[in-house]
């Protein structure tokens, strides 16, 4: 039986599809004329999944967290961008409002996983194991 891995992670499933999205309408939107805007908008966009990514593969305590973290930074910076887009009339409202709901719903679902983790580490002194990665078994 293979062990499930970060492909197996949907918060990191989601994250990759909305960047790739955020990518695409870079590139076919009026945005595509604003190389400015067009840039920021990709940085943060690629910066959620793949701070979720080095998150996942760090094990310690305070590793793992703080890039779910900023991988959640991230994406209320492409769901501000977003915003200013559509102000700008660079983005249509509905393609905006969806990037946007893709992004709200990363950020429930890290937000989840940090409420696990923190309630496994208040109840337990054993270190969090997740459910999507392969035990330690104290190699390093």
């Amino acid at each position: 039986m293979e062990t499930p891995g970060l492909e197996n992670f949907i918060a990191w499933q989601k994250a990759v599809n909305m960047a790739a999205k955020v990518i695409r309408l870079t590139q076919s939107s009026e945005l595509s004329r604003h190389h400015w805007i067009c840039d920021q908008l990709r940085r943060a966009a690629l910066s959620v999944p793949s701070n979720i990514a080095e998150g996942y593969e760090r094990r310690g305590e305070k590793d793992t967290p703080r890039f779910y973290q900023i991988a959640m930074g991230s994406c209320a910076e492409v769901k501000t961008q977003l915003r200013v887009g559509a102000a700008a009339n660079l983005i249509s409202s509905g393609e905006g409002q969806s990037l946007e709901s893709d992004c709200t719903e990363v950020l429930k679902l890290l937000t989840g996983v940090l409420k696990a983790r923190a309630s496994h580490t208040t109840n337990s002194r054993q270190p969090y194991s997740s459910p999507f990665r392969p035990p330690d078994n104290g190699k390093q």
